[in-house]
């Protein structure tokens, strides 16, 4: 069922929105329009056919009942060194969604993949576009709500859905943008330190044997949660490290 795009824009509580039924990538669209735009604009597609994830990866986009959407929000750039933890941040914001609208099993991997029953359901890709006048960040969202197959040339890893509990596509698109104006109204002056232990919260691999992988060594260790920058806390033989870039999984051998 389409979304009901006139309802979206009366909840919105500030700028735009645009709505695709199919874009290259609605992160691309808010980047290379985000001067013409106001905060808290809003670019929604029902398919993407250059959707990304992190490392450049490709998102998977079908025309199914999921939801694809991106949000722009403007700084002065004096606020740039505190955003790059705000992508933890938002992943708290959706699994609190979430969990308000009754779902249970979510869960959070280091740093901002979104599990249900311990299997991706979604990811969020944060970018920045700078230039004199400030910082323009973008907040690309993407939430498998009813996926009946993939693409296994692309989705290399276990996915879930959450058709079981057959969610109003527009009561949560509407509560995560309420939620994430809000947020980055007040980031600049919380920081991210509001959001640690509510992160941990939902911390997928708490205090299990995991394996850290980043371009040129692996990292083992038993992971301990984040720290206030965000930082993934890893215990080596008796040492609590922090680790702010890498991708993460449970250590097997």
């Amino acid at each position: 069922m389409k979304l009901n795009i006139t309802a979206l824009r009366e909840a919105l509580p500030q700028g735009e929105v645009r709505y695709f039924e199919e874009i290259n990538s609605t992160n691309d669209y808010l980047l290379t329009h985000c001067q013409t735009l106001p905060s808290g604009s809003l670019c929604i597609a029902e398919s993407q056919t250059a959707g990304r994830g992190r490392r450049g990866r490709q998102w998977y986009s079908p025309q199914r009942e999921n939801l694809y959407f991106s949000l722009l929000w403007h700084y002065d750039l004096s606020v740039l060194p505190t955003l790059s933890s705000f992508s933890l941040s938002v992943a708290v914001i959706i699994a609190e969604t979430f969990q308000a609208l009754g779902v249970s099993g979510i869960q959070i991997k280091w740093p901002n993949d979104i599990y249900y029953q311990g299997k991706k359901m979604g990811g969020i890709l944060n970018e920045t576009k700078c230039d004199k006048s400030g910082v323009s960040l973008v907040i690309g969202i993407g939430l498998n709500l009813a996926m009946e197959q993939v693409d296994e040339s692309i989705v290399t890893q276990d996915w879930a859905d959450l058709s079981a509990y057959q969610l109003n596509r527009e009561q949560l698109l509407m509560t995560l943008a309420q939620r994430l104006q809000q947020a980055l109204q007040t980031y600049p002056i919380s920081g991210f330190t509001p959001y640690v232990s509510r992160w941990q919260h939902f911390d997928c691999f708490a205090n299990q044997p995991v394996k850290l992988i980043s371009e040129n060594r692996v990292e083992r260790g038993i992971q301990q949660g984040i720290n206030e920058q965000g930082e993934l806390l890893l215990a080596q033989h008796g040492v609590v490290r922090a680790f702010a870039v890498g991708e993460l999984s449970l250590r097997r051998q």
